[in-house]
């Protein structure tokens, strides 16, 4: 007992180590196991430095027993917290009594406000006895806790800070200087006290700290005090932790020469900490269709308040599941992928492929796949379907609609200038047959998809083309006969999946609520960002919105422009990923979108990630970035713009009798009137405004890229190509997906591979009213107006709808869009 004495000693402050020897004041309550003012972050920081409780996440509650042999006393303390309004709210109610001390109650009450890097807190206490003699007794404290990095955080606390007195009782006012340090990572944690009252700095007294996580679910720690006076006594206490998700147990034990003191402490809480780990690990369930499907509510999505796009959340589930330890395997129910076209199915494909490298076990259950569908299930460890499972798995089609025909007999007339014989817009809606360039690339496009499909499945079912085409030729096939071909590992009834699992994982414990980083958070500081910047859907000014429905989506110039400002300006963010699926739309809109990707290139590195659709406009906007990434399927390039506008006197005038008549004062003032026909003058000026837009747009290509001008241009002339085309043409920098753009920023912004980084979304589309004005400081420094009002009578727009046309098309003005509207099934 004499040695442990030497490594301890009594503590002016309360809760800590010192404590168990500390003078019998009312102030000092439960003494907490091993932890420092820097350290503390649970709902017991009310007692020890209130900044504590800002970083409390959920709600918790402590019940902690003490006995103290040292003083002959015993002690009970219950402590709460919680988030309220963004802060951190505490309260505690301790009883201590024994025979070397006044028996004696504690009540306390805290708040603190702030942010992951700095927290100030304050906490009011009241004590009572039963002899009434501290009943008008109340103190007040103030707490800083700064954690401006991952490996440090310090920590300032004035104790009894009104310095009360009642009768015999005199509360001196304290301070606690507080340092921690995370040298290695965070599961290892050292922190350093200085205790001390007023006047008496050098007579203060050390506590050191040291908190060790020795498996996820077990803590170790211990804590030594002393003081630098002649006769100041050694304190030393040891403790374990037992973590599981809501619930912990600890159990510290300490003392001086003079006794021992013991605490036990529970721990019930709603945030997940890090728990003992099941020996099979997770197997975690993931409904596809349900995660595309989003969960947003119509009506307030009508209003304005939709969330982050679904596809980029599921992109991000799957990414930080394949990095979690406590996953061993994820089953992916599959019924349909919405949303999505063969980019984005090649790259959740990839993201199957990349939690099998990393340890997972994954298994597809099908209750419906199409090719696209059964694409990404073919990645799995095992392919399962039920029964009577839709499987139209039939090869890939694209249907080329053309209403020119229906349009000459409405006497409508297209007047069109564009540039470059693939840019097939405007033939959807003047031609009455698909032209032999139109052919041509969509050809192109499925020999390269058909093959690149071909040869994944290969590749993961180990069955030749020609069984795939076999499959192809049932048009409709059974789960029967797509087990008997190998495209299946089984057909099973819902009942056995448990059994299937148990197959995949054996011991994994099946969980219906896992989530990836739900557990609460151990780092200090902040993480490092990388903003992801969606331009989703076809391009205009304004803002970028969605209608409640989910049919249609705008990327707003506007909300684009303003995140890469905001991405730019945040010291948190280190990279920024524009997350490109549009096949374009408006000229000015693009352009200046891709002057904002410059620009904010500039500061920050700045990595394109192309999905299903990069055309056009949406190409445009990519090619500013550092460097420029799509899928293999990623439909790309179109390179190109047109004029179109309509002539609609053959229609209003002819067959329902509307007359009109312009009177003007110049030549070509009524040239983007919707009545008549353009004149040879206005034809000609027009194809001259095209031409000039194209040459910038080619000019501007030929600089990212680095490629001769006269190439670009054989490259363009409206033509797409799949993203492995583009790669071997110099349009884009190399194949990746969402997750590989995030990795190249990261390693160009100078970040570890091994350091975590958050992934936030800046310039989420709102909903269908938001559009409605605009932003007016963006759009007055830009010049971008709201849409205008259609200019083509709704019976057209909805014939042109029926048909499959994108309603941009039938908007006059300058467009950088994808040719057609190709759909591949």
């Amino acid at each position: 007992m004499r040695l442990l004495a030497l490594l301890l000693l009594p503590s002016l402050a309360a809760a800590q180590t010192g404590a168990i020897d500390s003078a019998p004041l009312p102030s000092r309550g439960v003494t907490l196991p091993p932890t420092g003012a820097a350290l503390v972050d649970e709902a017991t920081a009310l007692s020890l430095n209130p900044a504590g409780l800002g970083y409390v996440g959920g709600s918790q509650l402590f019940y902690l027993h003490e006995r103290n042999l040292v003083r002959d006393g015993v002690g009970d303390g219950v402590f709460l917290a919680s988030r309220f309004l963004g802060l951190g709210a505490g309260l505690s109610m301790e009883w201590v009594r024994g025979r070397a001390e006044p028996d004696y109650r504690k009540t306390s009450l805290g708040l603190s406000v702030g942010s992951r890097t700095l927290q100030l807190g304050g906490s009011w206490h009241t004590f009572s006895s039963d002899d009434g003699d501290l009943d008008a007794l109340s103190s007040f404290d103030l707490g800083l806790t700064a954690r401006p990095a991952r490996a440090l955080s310090l920590a300032a606390v004035v104790r009894d800070l009104n310095a009360p007195e009642e009768g015999r009782f005199e509360l001196k006012r304290q301070y606690n200087l507080g340092l921690g340090v995370r040298p290695l990572d965070e599961r290892y944690t050292l922190g350093v006290d200085w205790l001390f009252s007023e006047g008496a700095f050098r007579q203060g007294q050390a506590t050191y700290t040291l908190n060790a996580e020795v498996i996820p679910g077990l803590r170790l720690g211990a804590g030594v005090s002393h003081g630098f006076v002649s006769g100041a006594p050694l304190a030393l206490q040891v403790a374990a932790t037992v973590d599981t998700s809501g619930l912990g147990l600890t159990y510290a034990v300490g003392g001086t020469e003079d006794g021992t003191d013991h605490v036990l402490a529970l721990r019930l809480s709603s945030e997940s900490y890090r728990s003992l780990r099941p020996p099979g690990g997770v197997v975690a369930m993931v409904d596809v269709n349900d995660m595309l499907a989003g969960g947003n509510n119509p009506l307030l999505a009508l209003l304005g308040a939709s969330g982050t796009d679904p596809y980029l959340e599921l992109a991000r589930w799957l990414d930080l599941a394949a990095k979690d330890e406590r996953l061993s395997g994820v089953v992916l129910k599959m019924e349909g992928l919405p949303g999505v076209n063969w980019g984005k199915a090649e790259e959740l494909r990839q993201a199957v492929l990349r939690l099998r490298a990393s340890g997972k076990r994954v298994m597809a259950v099908l209750l419906s796949a199409d090719d696209e569908g059964y694409f990404v299930a073919s990645a799995a460890d095992r392919v399962y379907a039920v029964p009577e499972a839709m499987l139209p798995i039939n090869g890939l089609v694209v249907h080329l609609n053309t209403i020119g025909g229906t349009f000459q007999k409405l006497g409508v007339h297209w007047d069109v200038a564009r540039v470059g014989k693939y840019k097939s817009a405007t033939e959807q809606l003047a031609n009455t047959e698909p032209s032999a360039e139109w052919r041509e690339q969509v050809n192109a496009y499925l020999d390269t998809q058909s093959a690149w499909y071909e040869k994944g499945v290969a590749e993961s079912r180990k069955q030749p083309p020609e069984r795939l085409r076999e499959l192809w030729a049932a048009g409709l096939a059974t789960a029967k006969r797509a087990h008997e071909l190998g495209f299946l590992d089984g057909v099973i009834l819902p009942t056995e999946l448990d059994a299937k699992v148990k197959e995949l994982v054996p011991g994994g414990r099946f969980s219906t609520t896992y989530a990836p980083r739900d557990e609460r958070e151990g780092r200090w500081g902040r993480r490092r960002r990388i903003a992801v910047v969606p331009v989703l859907g076809t391009i205009s000014g304004g803002r970028s919105r969605e209608d409640p429905l989910g049919f249609s989506q705008i990327a707003g110039a506007e909300t684009v422009v303003r995140a890469l400002e905001r991405a730019q300006a945040d010291a948190s963010v280190v990279g920024i990923v524009v997350r490109v699926d549009s096949g374009g739309g408006d000229v000015l809109a693009s352009h200046l979108m891709y002057q904002a990707v410059l620009e904010a290139a500039k500061h920050k590195p700045v990595i394109a990630s192309m999905g299903d659709f990069a055309a056009s406009g949406g190409y445009y906007t990519a090619m500013g970035a550092t460097e420029v990434l799509a899928l293999a399927p990623t439909i790309t390039g179109s390179i190109g713009v047109y004029y179109v506008k309509p002539a609609l006197q053959g229609l209003l005038g002819g067959m329902l009798g509307v007359s009109q008549e312009n009177i003007t004062r110049a030549p070509l003032a009524d040239m983007f009137d919707t009545w008549e026909p353009w004149t040879p003058e206005e034809q000609t000026a027009a194809q001259a405004w095209v031409d000039a837009s194209y040459d910038i747009f080619i000019t501007e290509v030929a600089a990212r890229r680095k490629l001769d001008k006269a190439k670009v241009d054989e490259l363009a002339r409206g033509r797409v190509w799949s993203g492995q085309d583009a790669l071997a043409r110099g349009l884009v920098d190399r194949l990746g997906g969402l997750p590989e753009a995030v990795d190249a920023a990261r390693k160009r912004a100078g970040v570890p591979a091994d350091e975590d980084v958050d992934v936030v979304v800046m310039g989420e589309a709102r909903g269908f009213f938001s559009g409605l004005g605009g932003e007016p400081g963006v759009r007055a420094a830009l010049a971008l107006l709201p849409e205008p009002p259609p200019a083509i009578p709704e019976p057209l727009r909805m014939l042109a709808r029926s048909a499959g046309l994108n309603l941009e098309l039938l908007q006059p003005g300058m467009k950088a869009m994808m040719p057609f509207t190709l759909t591949v099934e």
